[in-house]
């Protein structure tokens, strides 16, 4: 989940919360639009939390902070600290701070949040479908998940605008050249000619990842139209709704 909106998830609020104050120790941008956070405990020194949860970033703001809700990117055995990749949104109140920083700042989080985590047993096909920022979710699912369950076969699609948003190739191949049956592919809604990958959108290529004959879970996490048409497409096909788990944002 990423989001330059309130949130607040049901059963989930961040009142009364323990506040993690965090250092940023490293900056990234991978485009103008992405920008990931490294970030270490200071007070307290651990931070536990389990694949597919977010946390949530207090903004400066008055009269109080703005809470804005981010998934957390890092493997989840990681104990002191964790990364977080951001999109930036116009005029988004989070957006402007974020892209204020300049490394060294101490910011203040509450979480872990949220229950979509890794489904175990896992089926023999793991299909994950992002967009924006959405890698961030699966990227935590991946590194958690991939030398436990290192025989499964696993599939990313990240959809994008055009070949300057792609971002986290060089992430996704070092996955690809540890395992042996893990492979990603960009997709350009908005390619020009000399693109010769995959064009058009994640979910029109739903077909080739043969769901009907083999154990498939497909995790979704990107703009809410992406995932409503995937549901919508899957369950023509009489897909099982239980093997697709959702997290939207826009």
């Amino acid at each position: 989940m990423t989001a330059d909106t309130p949130q607040t998830p049901e059963g989930n609020k961040p009142k009364g919360r323990q506040i993690y104050k965090m250092r940023v120790v490293e900056i990234r941008d991978y485009t103008s639009r992405i920008r990931e956070l490294f970030l270490k405990c200071e007070e307290p020194n651990q931070f536990q939390f389990r694949a597919g949860q977010f946390v949530m970033l207090h903004v400066p703001a008055e009269p109080k902070p703005a809470l804005r809700a981010y998934s957390i990117a890092s493997n989840d055995q990681q104990r002191d600290g964790f990364r977080l990749i951001f999109n930036h949104i116009e005029n988004g109140l989070a957006s402007n701070f974020v892209w204020t920083l300049k490394g060294g700042e101490l910011l203040d989080f509450t979480g872990p949040f949220g229950r979509l985590f890794f489904k175990e047993p896992p089926t023999q096909q793991i299909v994950m479908l992002s967009t924006g920022s959405g890698i961030s979710q699966h990227f935590c699912y991946l590194e958690s998940n991939l030398k436990k369950y290192p025989d499964l076969r696993y599939r990313v699609l990240m959809g994008m605008r055009t070949a300057n948003d792609i971002y986290y190739r060089k992430e996704l191949d070092s996955l690809k050249r540890e395992f042996k049956d893990f492979d990603y592919e960009f997709v350009l809604s908005r390619a020009d000619d000399s693109w010769t990958g995959k064009k058009g959108y994640v979910q029109h290529f739903l077909s080739e990842f043969n769901y009907r004959e083999t154990p498939t879970t497909f995790y979704l996490c990107g703009n809410g139209g992406m995932i409503k048409d995937v549901k919508a497409r899957l369950a023509e096909d009489g897909f099982d709704a239980a093997n697709i788990l959702a997290e939207a944002f826009d």
